[in-house]
């Protein structure tokens, strides 16, 4: 891994261009003329004025390259997704059909489910790559490691590649990365609050992503967090569980075993909404007695958190939408030849009261109303050095 100093990288802001959602402003570097001219029928877009495109950036040469092989292939992004459900529905696919019909409406849009398996995810990658598609988002939650061999050979024959997984995927041509760490201390806070007004000692357990370095940061810096604001709390287990089985066995067993536990923090939304059950179940119920944070969002627990009076009491709140969104921006720029960064940070926001957890939709689900454009810039940065497989930018 490199050292810190070695990938810190000068930062953009995520509207670093003058593109913005309504306008299709996504060419706004300039290319050579003759390649506009060549690649504009096949990019899907209006005529626009040419004298934006007066000159040809030393630094897009590469890009320029990769766009040329990438214009002999079908105007598809394929989307490959860790699991299945309105989650994903709501948060990517709609989204990104919707700005694709208003800005590039000659492209498709795909999604397949890699199910929470590596080997079905890999077939999956492999089978858009023999698909000719010109671009990929990779959404995957399993040993990113698995996917190399398939990135290095799609990429090799001019595939675009995002990957919006839990790790970051050496070679990609850009990581977009959930900071984990931000959410573990951002739902670890909201803990330390509630402990603080209860006037508990919390007793924590954790059910987390404990097969994978970075999204085990979720939960472990949660705990680093609560145990930095109390130096006598107790940590009394963590179980794996990402999904809504895994999530209530983990619950049920680590409340058996310690029914002393006041604070349950849980790595997602089907993890939380299994770990609600089986604290239910376990006689849990009083939300001044014990606490579940969740370090994500979905619709079902936010619409628990926004009705109060639930021992389920923050989620964390990422826009994923608008996300899913800059995904095919940059997709679309990297195949007009445009240069685009090779990281970008995702940041969030703690919703640890009712009037926070019912906004979030609203603004989430909006992110091209223009009351809600600054979801782009505050919950986003662009990095310019990339990350190797596994690795994170500093601080991170």
């Amino acid at each position: 891994m490199h050292e810190a100093n070695d990938i810190r990288a000068r930062e953009f802001d995520a509207d670093e261009t003058s593109d913005s959602i309504e306008d299709g402003g996504f060419l706004d570097v300039p290319l050579r003329r003759s390649d506009f001219l060549a690649g504009a029928g096949k990019f899907g877009i209006g005529a626009l004025g040419l004298s934006a495109f007066a000159g040809f950036a030393p630094a897009a040469l590469g890009a320029a390259r990769l766009s040329r092989a990438s214009q002999t292939k079908a105007l598809t992004i394929a989307m490959i997704e860790n699991q299945s459900g309105p989650y994903y529905t709501d948060n990517f696919e709609k989204p990104m059909r919707a700005y694709l019909a208003k800005n590039a409406p000659t492209w498709n849009a795909t999604f397949g489910n890699e199910n929470n398996s590596l080997p079905t995810g890999v077939q999956l990658f492999n089978q858009y790559g023999a698909a000719n598609d010109a671009a990929m988002i990779l959404l995957s939650a399993q040993p990113i490691t698995g996917y190399v061999p398939s990135a290095k050979k799609f990429q090799g024959g001019g595939g675009i590649l995002i990957n919006h997984s839990t790790s970051a995927l050496g070679g990609a041509n850009q990581n977009v990365m959930f900071s984990h760490k931000q959410a573990g201390v951002g739902i670890g806070t909201s803990a330390v609050a509630w402990a603080k007004k209860n006037n508990i000692q919390p007793v924590v357990a954790l059910i987390g992503d404990l097969t994978d370095a970075q999204p085990k940061k979720r939960t472990t810096w949660a705990w680093n967090t609560i145990k930095a604001a109390f130096p006598n709390a107790q940590l009394v287990g963590q179980v794996e569980g990402i999904d809504q089985p895994t999530g209530a066995t983990a619950a049920a067993n680590l409340l058996s075993a310690h029914p002393n536990i006041n604070i349950l923090i849980t790595f997602d939304g089907p993890a939380g909404l299994g770990a609600l059950t089986s604290a239910s179940q376990a006689g849990k119920k009083d939300p001044n007695s014990f606490y579940i944070g969740v370090t994500d969002q979905e619709v079902q627990t936010l619409d628990i958190v926004s009705k109060g009076g639930s021992i389920m009491q923050s989620n964390w709140g990422v826009f994923f939408a608008a996300s899913a969104i800059m995904c095919v921006r940059d997709i679309l720029k990297a195949y007009a030849g445009q240069k685009i960064p090779p990281v970008r940070l995702l940041f969030g926001e703690s919703l640890d009261t009712p009037a926070k957890a019912a906004s979030f939709n609203t603004i989430a689900f909006n992110p091209t109303d223009p009351k809600y454009a600054y979801v782009f810039t505050k919950y986003n940065k662009y990095l310019d050095t990339p990350v190797g497989t596994d690795q994170v930018p500093p601080g991170q």
